[in-house]
This record gives C-alpha cells, sequence and structure tokens, in this order.
C-alpha cells in the first residue's frame, strides 16, 4: 500500500541504498549503542540501522506510519508517536546516538532541541543544504548568523555529502546535506543569557556591537568588541561576552 505523503510534516523519504549505507558509516553503530531516530517515516534508515545496534527510539509524528512500523518493526525498535519538539530527551539514558531526516520546516527548533540537551554522544543529521551550509559556515560570511553561533558554541560540526534530492520520495525541490554533531565540553554558566546576547547581536546584524550590546560590554570587552559586527564574531568570541557580563 502506498503511504499517503503528508506535506504539513514534510515527508521526504529516502530511496537510495547507496546513501543509507553512507549514512549509517557516518554514523558509525556500535553493537551496545543506543539511537533517537528523529521522524523514522516508513524506515527506511531504521531498518538498515536495527542489526546493528542494541536499540532504537523512533521518534515519530504520523499515526500511519507509527502503525506501520510497529506492525513490522523488530524487537528492539521502539516506536514512539510524539512530537520530536515534545520529546523528553531526559527519558533516555546517557552518551545515545542521534540520526535524523530532518523535515525543513522544523530543522532549526529541533536543532535547538538538541544542543540545548548534553546527554547525547554524537548526532547525524539530514538537513537542507542551504541549512547546512548557515550551521557549519565560519564567521565573516554574509551566511552566518545566529544558529551558526549557537550550533558551534555546543558542538564541533562537520558537514560530510550531499544528498541530492532525486533519491527521495517525493522528490523535494532542493538537495540535502548530511551533517555531524559532538557536543563540545565548554561551561556556559547562563546558557539563557548567553542565546539572549547572540539573538540580540544578530537582530540587527549590520549594526556595530557597540550599538546594540553596548549595555553588555564591560570596558574591556567594548574596546574588543565595539565596533565589530557579530558576523565579525566566532561563537567563542560570544562565549567570552556572555560569561563577561557587566550587568548580571
Amino acid at each position: 500500500m502506498t503511504h499517503p505523503f503528508r506535506r504539513k510534516w514534510g515527508q521526504n523519504f529516502l530511496r537510495d541504498p547507496n546513501y543509507i549505507r553512507k549514512i549509517l558509516t557516518e554514523l558509525n553503530p556500535q553493537p551496545e549503542d543506543t539511537v533517537l531516530e528523529i521522524g523514522p517515516g516508513d524506515g527506511a534508515l531504521t531498518f538498515a540501522l536495527a542489526p546493528l545496534v542494541s536499540t532504537i527510539h523512533a521518534v515519530e509524528i504520523d499515526p500511519l506510519l507509527v502503525k506501520q512500523l510497529k506492525r513490522t518493526a523488530p524487537k528492539n525498535i521502539h516506536v514512539i508517536e510524539e512530537d520530536i519538539l515534545n520529546f523528553d530527551l531526559d527519558s533516555l539514558t546517557g552518551d545515545f546516538l542521534i540520526l535524523g531526516n530532518l523535515p525543513y520546516y522544523l530543522t532549526t527548533p529541533i536543532i535547538f532541541k538538541v544542543i540545548n540537551n548534553d546527554r547525547w554522544a554524537r548526532a547525524v543529521l539530514m538537513v537542507q543544504q542551504e541549512v547546512g551550509a548557515r550551521i557549519t559556515s565560519p564567521p565573516g560570511n554574509r551566511i552566518y548568523g545566529r544558529l551558526s553561533v549557537m550550533v558551534q558554541t555546543y558542538t564541533a560540526v562537520n558537514s560530510h555529502f550531499k544528498v541530492p534530492s532525486t533519491v527521495f520520495q517525493p522528490k523535494p525541490k532542493v538537495d540535502s546535506v548530511v551533517i555531524s554533531l559532538r557536543p563540545r565540553s565548554n561551561h556556559i554558566s547562563n546558557r539563557e543569557y548567553h542565546h539572549d546576547i547572540v539573538k540580540l547581536a544578530f537582530s540587527q546584524r549590520r549594526k556595530k556591537l557597540k550599538n546594540t550590546l553596548g549595555d553588555h560590554l564591560n570596558p574591556g570587552l567594548l574596546e574588543i568588541y565595539g565596533d565589530q559586527r557579530p558576523e565579525q564574531l566566532s561563537a567563542d568570541d560570544f562565549m567570552v561576552i556572555s560569561e563577561n557580563n557587566p550587568v548580571g
């Protein structure tokens, strides 16, 4: 039976076994691993991964796909009907892996959810090519922005290979890219404040930081960063600013 693809959930299912193999090679699963899969769809990655790991928690929002997966999944796949944005990552044991073909319209909130948790060991995600370029962009690039800073603050991120639109059903309008994330061991004393600093800086990205972050820069940092614009600062620069808050 053909699955009725739901545009509202951004469903584009990977069909090429070569790309499935390449993605799983990048994940490098071990027999003792627990994996959280975000949006298993009809199980193309899931069923290929199942013999390689201990447990898969497959979180799927589409009830029709949940029913199909539960009917055919081996015992080490736990199919969970839920929106991944509502799923409690802390319900999983530490050092789990994350795998996902992220729906384009939810990529940013899903990634923010992932990086705000520190219990996972490695994530391999397929995202829209343009978003992948933004995430991995270095400072000084026009596509470097808040998403770049936040991901690079909390993770070591790498871009691996492009996945053409032709290997999906239905075919999306754009190509994808596979990226991997590993948590960084940075200590940020006030994550909420750090998030606010980055968001404020990029809210008016053409303005110098003395105009957007003037109240958040002590005299020494004002001298260093005041005449720069946000896209000129690295993720580590923003950490320096947030950890030297003159008003908190």
